[in-house]
């Protein structure tokens, strides 16, 4: 991949457009490449590295063999997801990650994403925008199932906090151009259930919102 091509990657990742890359911003986390079945932590293991994933499939594991990162699977996770996320909050894994296919990762170490997530506030609502999703049952259809209005909906009832993040950076959470996001708002705004603002969106009628959400158009 070209530079330039993957500075317009990075920049519509939620990590990298968190991190303001397409300003010349740096990110903290390097690409890594890892072929189907190589394994990216062990359960029980120091939890030094947080990745996320670019591309491919990974399964997250727990069992009697933790230790060998070869229990039943449990979770899988795909392009868009944060594993790893223990390394914030205690020091070993609770799962073993591997994986499924040939995967292109984002890691960075303990100290990097800790540095990162007290140089500003976005970096953190991002990130508990991932957290949210990651323990969601349902994470995958806020990102992929509906139209673009349906999706973005569905998004913004999950979190109050969503609804100040910077719109190129909850374009790369949902998987969208910022030309498409522009649009489904405009749309939500034309249905009167937000109303945008130059630092957030505000949602005024939430019950339309849900309706739209649950595939009551627009």
């Amino acid at each position: 991949m070209s530079s330039t091509n993957s500075k317009v990657a990075c920049a519509t990742c939620p990590i990298g457009a968190a991190s303001r890359v397409a300003d010349g911003g740096r990110c903290p986390m390097i690409d890594r490449r890892r072929v189907a079945g190589a394994c990216l932590y062990m359960a029980g293991a120091p939890a030094d590295t947080m990745f996320y994933v670019k591309h491919g499939v990974v399964a997250l594991s727990r069992g009697a063999r933790l230790a060998e990162g070869d229990g039943a699977p449990h979770a899988i996770r795909r392009a868009g997801s944060l594993l790893g996320l223990e390394v914030l909050v205690q020091d070993s894994y609770a799962d073993s990650a591997r994986a499924v296919t040939e995967v292109t990762v984002c890691a960075a170490g303990r100290s990097e994403m800790l540095s990162w997530l007290e140089e500003d506030g976005t970096a953190r609502a991002v990130l508990d925008c991932q957290v949210r999703d990651s323990i969601s049952d349902h994470a995958a259809r806020a990102t992929t199932d509906g139209s673009a209005p349906r999706r973005i909906a569905r998004w913004l009832m999950g979190s109050a906090k969503q609804q100040t993040l910077p719109r190129t950076v909850l374009a790369g959470l949902l998987g969208m151009r910022p030309e498409t996001l522009s649009r489904a708002l405009a749309a939500l705004a034309e249905e009167g259930c937000i109303q945008l603002t130059r630092s957030r969106i505000e949602v005024t009628d939430p019950a339309r919102l849900e309706e739209i959400a649950n595939g009551g158009g627009p």
